[in-house]
Formats: structure tokens, C-alpha cells, sequence
């Protein structure tokens, strides 16, 4: 994942000590793959295909075309849809789902310290965080069917009204409209540092105390606003996960989230099916957005993209080069030995200076060609096209870099799912680092070969090239108005603006 031990470095040494660290990330392998052609071939092949990709739009992509609803395929009526959206198997998959939950903080509270003898660090960082945001993108939403958190509020809420006495799911209390989704971006910012700064959560105990502090806030939330509320707005996990899977081909049959007029949904949500209501569609309709994102909603999916381009900018030279700046620069010699001599890890506190700053260089680029779009977009189709302001173009087309930070996410952390996940099979067996062997593969080993670097690097560039390929398609589409063209025009006045 790209984490590093927390030290304080020494300021002679602190370059040194990151560039012999870089060679022991969680993402590297262990053998050479020597590129055919020059680096910068393949990075000027890619971005002269992403260019030209614009002008094989502009001329395929008509108006006419995109104004055409996507098709779908009911699934409701097939075996397959019938049995994915079957209440006895909805039911195992959530009893699943809760018994890894507490598996999970059984094993970081009373399981081995050492993280790779216990379950709930590689579970959590691997097979949770990687593994479920591909299966949310390129299957379907099955986090809102399976997230633990939810299922365990409705049980609850079941016991008690089973035992006579009221149940508040829906809260007492209003969301208030200005609160849009800060709660959602503000914890996963603090993912975010958890996942590529901070090594807290690399411990057990931390990890399972970090766990239980989010379950409390979380169930809170739902208490006070309401269960399907707090999920759609404030859980960040629900709605970065709802992103993901606007982009995937299985979705519900009825309309996508927030437009029922806010409520128990959201506008940043997947599309959420009832019982036995399933389709199929193609990949990446479910991002052209019928309202605009407000705000907060363009910070989280902005966050999301730069997150993920942050932790690979720190595995660069680039990143290295910065560090050599900032230990030869003496302008700066003094303020950072001051922070040492006060105990702060200079490294930890130049990694979360890059990873606020990343996100708010991302939005300041997004905000200044938003308002070249709302310019041109309202001299060429007056006031009510979707440039017609800064705030809506940017939440029109802000979804749109949805599958690129898929791409990235895929680019960045394959190979790391792919072996790292591995070590899921042993500990299966053995969550707790007792010498259990409860299924018979506590003395599975690492298979290296499972994948070659080679294979790896040709998917990631794949996977860039095609991701922004994809996203530039939608942005055109977005562009041509393809939502208003379906009937559901929006504006500068839609309330899910900014």
C-alpha cells in the first residue's frame, strides 16, 4: 500500500533513509521488467491517444446519438437475477458479511501484534479496501447489500420493534442541506492519511480501535438523521463505494439515487435495487449525471482521484527529487529542525502536506476549467445549458473522472491485490496467529509467479489509456446534453447544485 514505518530522520539523512526505503514498497516485485521502448515513447503514445480520442468523438459522437437512452437488460425475469436478488441469499451474504465484521475485531484485539500473523490488516487493506472498490466498479453496488454497518442498525431495529418499542430508523433530526457530503469527504481524507502516511492502522489493536471509533460515529449518524440518510451522505465508505459502482454494469431497475428528491438516497449514490428488480447496462451510463454534484460531492470524487495519484507520485523520483530539494534548501533548515527537535516525523508531516495539498491543486485545476466550460457552454447555448455556471459544469462533469481514478485504482494496486492477497489463505485458517489450520491452508505460501511484472505494467498502461478514453466519452456525451435530451434537463437552479 505504499506505507512506510514512522521515524524521525535525522536531517542530514532524511533523503538517504526515504530513497533506500522505496525499494521495499508493498507494491514492488522482486524481478526486472526492462520496457522494450523508452518510457517516454509510451507516455507520449498514451497521450497522443487520449488526444486523438477528442477529435474521434467530436466527429462519432453526434448529438442525435448521445441523446438516445442507454439500453438495459431486465435480469428480474432470468435465474441469474433471481437468485442474485433472493432474500435467503441476500440474507447469507449479510450474515457473512457481520461474522467477518467481528472476525475482524476479534482478530485485531486478541490476535497476534504482528500484522502479518493476524487477519484483520490484511483482510482490511487488501481484500476489503482493493478487492471490494474492483468488484463495486465492474460488478455492481454489493457493498450496500453486504455493509455491516447497515445490516446490524437493521437488525437492531428489527429487535426492537419485535420487542414492542419504537425503532427510529428514519432520526429525529433533519439533515441539514449545508452539511452535503463534508462528513463523507473529511473521513475519507482520514483513510486516506491512515492508508498512505500513518502506520497506526498497520497495528491490530490500532486498526481494531480505528474500527470501533467509526461503527460508533456511524450508527450515531443514523440514529440522529436516519439509517439510509447517513449512508448516502455521511458514511464515506457507502458513497465513495456508491461512486465506483455508478460505473458498473449491474444496477437496479429503478431510478439512480437522488433523483426521488434526496431524502433516504443521494446524488452520488449507485442505483439502488429493490427485491427482484435487477438490470444490466452498459459501463460507465450510470455516471452521466442527471443533477449536478454539489460541492462537497466534487471534493469527494476529486479526493478519490487525487489520493490515489498522490500515493504514486511518492513512489517516483519526483517525489524523491522534492525530498533532496527540501534537505539542501536553507530556507527551509531551519522550520524543519525545529519540528524534529519537537518530535514530529518529518517525513509523516511532508507526506500529509503532499496529500492536502494534491487534492486542492486538483480542485483549483477542475474550478478554472469548469469556468471555461460555463463560459463557452453559455455563450454558444445560453442559460440553461449545463455550462450555464461554474458550479454547474463542475458537478455535471466531475463524475466523469470516475473512471480514472478506476483506472488509476487498478494501475496502482493489482499487483499488490494480486499478491499480498495471497496471505488471506493462511490466515483464513489461522486469523488469530494461534497455529490454527481451520481449512487446511495455514502453510500456504506466497506464489510469486502468480503474476509477471510484465503482464502487471501492460495492464496498468491499458488501463490508463482506456480510462481516460472512456472518460472523455463521457464528457462528450455529458457535453451534447444527453440528460436533457432524456427529459430531465438541469440548470444553475437545480437544488443539488452548489
Amino acid at each position: 500500500m505504499g506505507r512506510l514505518p514512522r521515524r524521525s530522520f535525522p536531517a542530514a539523512g532524511f533523503a538517504a533513509a526515504w530513497l533506500w526505503s522505496g525499494s521495499a514498497l508493498a507494491h514492488a516485485f522482486g524481478q526486472r521488467y526492462d520496457l522494450p521502448l523508452p518510457l517516454s515513447l509510451y507516455v507520449a503514445g498514451a497521450g497522443a491517444t487520449v488526444a486523438l480520442s477528442f477529435v474521434v468523438m467530436a466527429l462519432l459522437v453526434r448529438e442525435g446519438r448521445a441523446g438516445r437512452a442507454p439500453w438495459r437488460l431486465d435480469l428480474a425475469p432470468s435465474l441469474a437475477g433471481r437468485l442474485m436478488t433472493h432474500p435467503w441469499v441476500i440474507a447469507a451474504l449479510q450474515a457473512l458479511s457481520v461474522a467477518i465484521f467481528l472476525l475482524v475485531l476479534l482478530a485485531a484485539f486478541f490476535g497476534d501484534a504482528n500484522p502479518t500473523r493476524n487477519f484483520a490488516p490484511t483482510f482490511i487493506w487488501v481484500i476489503w479496501w482493493i478487492g471490494l472498490a474492483y468488484l463495486q466498479a465492474l460488478v455492481g453496488d454489493i457493498w450496500r447489500v453486504v455493509n455491516p454497518w447497515r445490516v446490524l442498525y437493521g437488525w437492531a431495529a428489527a429487535l426492537l420493534r419485535r420487542a414492542g418499542r419504537p425503532a427510529r430508523i428514519a432520526g429525529p433530526v433533519a439533515y441539514p442541506a449545508w452539511l452535503g457530503h463534508w462528513p463523507a469527504v473529511l473521513f475519507f481524507w482520514i483513510f486516506a492519511w491512515l492508508e498512505l502516511v500513518s502506520d497506526a492502522a498497520e497495528r491490530p489493536a490500532s486498526l481494531g480501535v480505528l474500527i470501533l471509533i467509526y461503527s460508533v460515529l456511524t450508527w450515531g449518524g443514523m440514529l440522529m438523521f436516519g439509517r439510509e440518510t447517513w449512508l448516502a451522505r455521511g458514511e464515506a465508505f457507502s458513497v465513495v463505494f456508491g461512486l465506483l459502482a455508478r460505473f458498473a454494469p449491474l444496477a437496479g431497475a429503478g431510478p439512480p439515487a437522488g433523483e426521488t428528491g434526496g431524502g433516504e438516497t443521494g446524488e452520488t449514490g449507485a442505483q439502488i435495487p429493490s427485491a427482484g428488480s435487477l438490470h444490466l447496462r452498459p459501463y460507465g451510463v450510470g455516471l452521466l449525471a442527471v443533477r449536478p454534484l454539489g460541492t462537497s460531492a466534487i471534493c469527494l470524487v476529486l479526493l478519490m482521484l487525487a489520493s490515489v495519484t498522490y500515493d504514486g507520485i511518492g513512489e517516483t523520483p519526483l517525489w524523491a527529487g522534492f525530498l533532496d530539494w527540501v534537505v539542501v534548501s536553507e530556507s527551509l533548515r531551519a522550520p524543519l529542525l525545529a519540528l524534529q527537535k519537537s518530535g514530529v516525523d518529518l517525513l509523516a508531516f511532508l507526506r500529509s502536506l503532499g496529500l492536502l495539498v494534491t487534492p486542492l491543486l486538483f480542485f483549483a485545476t477542475f474550478a478554472l476549467f469548469s469556468r471555461l466550460t460555463a463560459v463557452v457552454a453559455a455563450r454558444a447555448g445560453g442559460p440553461d445549458g449545463p455550462g450555464a455556471s461554474t458550479c454547474v459544469a463542475a458537478g455535471a462533469f466531475v463524475l466523469t473522472f470516475v473512471p480514472i481514478a478506476l483506472a488509476y485504482h487498478l494501475a496502482h494496486y493489482l499487483s499488490y491485490l494480486l499478491l499480498a492477497g495471497q496471505f488471506i489463505l493462511p490466515l483464513a485458517s489461522d486469523p488469530f496467529g494461534l497455529g490454527w489450520d481451520l481449512f487446511g491452508t495455514a502453510n500456504r505460501t506466497l506464489d510469486l509467479g502468480i503474476v509477471s511484472i510484465k503482464t502487471v505494467w501492460w495492464i496498468a498502461v491499458v488501463a490508463v489509456v482506456v480510462g481516460h478514453v472512456y472518460a472523455v466519452y463521457l464528457a462528450h456525451v455529458m457535453a451534447l446534453g444527453s440528460s436533457a435530451a432524456a427529459g430531465r434537463p438541469y440548470s444553475a437552479s437545480s437544488p443539488w447544485c452548489c
